[in-house]
């Protein structure tokens, strides 16, 4: 077995804000070599044939297979299908040069890691569509990978990662989208843009220098994120239904949808947890409602919620709980507590069916809503954003 790394491009560190690091990623996309399935192929841990068909390429790989590419990209109208032994076997595939830019369909009927410090997108119009998916820019240890250890590091060459298309996994999958910077948006007038579902599943957005993903004794993974940068940010529309969504950095926004519930189960689990700001602007939803409602954490140093946002964890018999800045009066050790927790008013809470709770224009919807801080700002007028 070949646990050898491969080597990395030097390039400056990112230092601009998000908008203009999609930017950058996004003109080194269009500066790449015209688009094909992925080329020159060097299996480096278990088993992998190869077949080109017309605009399809089929791997069929071994559980455990570890493959290092050229270039990894598919064209529109091109596919790329890794057969593997069961909906639990995965296969890393690790390019050496070029980002990776998915125009075309990544599909398996397992579960697919792609790395690529150089900058990973699925384009508007790309699909994926697997029992899971991982797409790293952060490195990941070969031996890591195969120990199932969830440690991803930043070599000081991680590029972002970018969803304008759709993916997607059968019940129970999970998405995890890690890079120095994260953000899934939607592309006006395109369809089918900036689409994640994982039904029953997990699907994690998270940006930093490190990320490591825990199982722990709840349901979902815990994550832990170092790094003085990372924006992860939602712009379109994350669907588990009864699952769990997560969006974790130094910096985290959600000015789309974030959806975990269900019309016949307890709705699911969605965290917003930042080392520095937590923000949901006036477009963003947050709902985890079901016939118990879910439950709700928005957490960081400082936290946002905005006028017209909307958080809703009503159940049919009994609200959920959202967190917003902390726990019940900051006493939980387990918790982050904010130092700044800032609403923009937009009407006061008010009594809703079965415990829950309503906010108007800023709309929260629950059984109960915990926070914890040690600065509490209600206001018309933005204070730091």
């Amino acid at each position: 077995m070949n646990n050898t790394n491969p080597p990395r491009k030097q390039t400056g560190r990112l230092m601009t804000p998000v908008r203009l690091g999609v930017v950058a990623v996004a003109a080194c996309f269009l500066a790449a070599p015209a688009l094909s399935n992925p080329v020159n192929p060097t299996v480096v841990n278990g088993t992998a044939s190869f077949n080109q068909v017309g605009n399809v390429l089929t791997v069929t790989n071994s559980n455990g297979a570890i493959i290092h590419w050229d270039k990894f990209s598919i064209a529109a109208g091109e596919k790329t299908h890794f057969q593997q032994s069961s909906a639990s076997s995965s296969v890393l595939n690790r390019v050496l040069s070029d980002p990776t830019a998915i125009y075309g369909t990544l599909s398996s009927n397992g579960r697919v890691w792609l790395i690529n410090p150089a900058g990973i997108m699925v384009g508007a119009g790309g699909r994926v569509d697997t029992a899971a998916f991982v797409a790293s820019t952060l490195n990941i240890r070969n031996e890591d990978f195969l120990a199932g250890r969830h440690l991803f590091i930043n070599d000081g060459t991680a590029k972002d990662v970018i969803n304008q298309g759709e993916i997607r996994t059968p019940a129970g999958g999970s998405v995890y989208l890690i890079g120095a910077n994260v953000k899934n948006e939607s592309v006006a007038g395109e369809a089918n843009s900036g689409i994640i579902t994982t039904p029953g599943g997990e699907t994690i957005l998270a940006a930093g220098a490190t990320v490591s993903l825990i199982d722990s004794a709840l349901p979902g993974i815990k994550v832990d994120i170092t790094g003085a940068t990372g924006n992860a940010t939602n712009l379109g529309t994350i669907t588990a239904e009864a699952g769990r969504i997560g969006i974790a950095g130094v910096i985290v926004k959600n000015s789309g949808t974030l959806n975990a519930s269900s019309v016949v189960n307890e709705g699911g689990r969605i965290f917003l947890k930042a080392s520095q700001d937590a923000y949901v602007d006036g477009n963003g939803r947050i709902v985890t409602t079901g016939t118990k409602g879910g439950q709700v954490e928005v957490l960081g140093n400082r936290v946002a919620v905005m006028d017209k946002a909307s958080i809703d964890a009503s159940g049919t018999t009994g609200g959920g709980t959202i967190k917003v800045g902390g726990d019940y009066q900051g006493k939980n050790p387990e918790i982050q507590n904010a130092n700044i927790h800032l609403v923009r008013t937009g009407g006061e809470p008010e009594g809703g069916r079965h415990g829950s709770r309503r906010w108007r224009h800023g709309d929260r919807v629950g059984g109960r809503h915990d926070a914890g801080l040690r600065q509490h700002q209600r206001t018309r007028r933005r204070q730091w954003w």
